[in-house]
This record gives C-alpha cells, structure tokens and sequence, in this order.
C-alpha cells in the first residue's frame, strides 16, 4: 500500500484534545506501521493528494516501529 496523506485541524472536536494527542492514542502500532503528523504552516505547498505521499519536514508526532 503507499504512503497516503490526509490535511486533518488543530484539535478533535468529539474529545476537546489535540490531534497530536487524538494520533498518538488511535494510531496503529504494529509492525510496518508509521504514522507521521506536522503543522501544515511547516510544509508549504504539500500535496494531500500525491500518492506515494511525501515525507513530511518537521514532524511533530511519530506513531509505530516502522518511522
């Protein structure tokens, strides 16, 4: 499968937690598994829609064995 991206907001209106928070909980661990979240306003002109999805500059959060 390639790597996919996805533009999400700030925070999870359902929780009142930050999206950071929210990824860190509900991302998948497993093996090969990586789950890469950033500040939009850190990767100007990043494409949501490119497959394979690029890395991301400044990654925030970092989810699973395989990042």
């Amino acid at each position: 499968m390639p790597d996919s991206a996805q533009e999400l907001g700030n925070y999870n209106l359902a929780t009142c937690e930050s999206t950071f928070k929210f990824l860190q909980e509900t991302s998948p661990k497993s093996a090969g598994a990586c789950t890469e979240a950033a500040w939009a306003s850190d990767n100007p002109g990043y494409n949501t829609d490119a497959e394979p999805a690029k890395r991301l500059k400044k990654v925030q959060v970092a989810i699973g064995p395989a990042c």
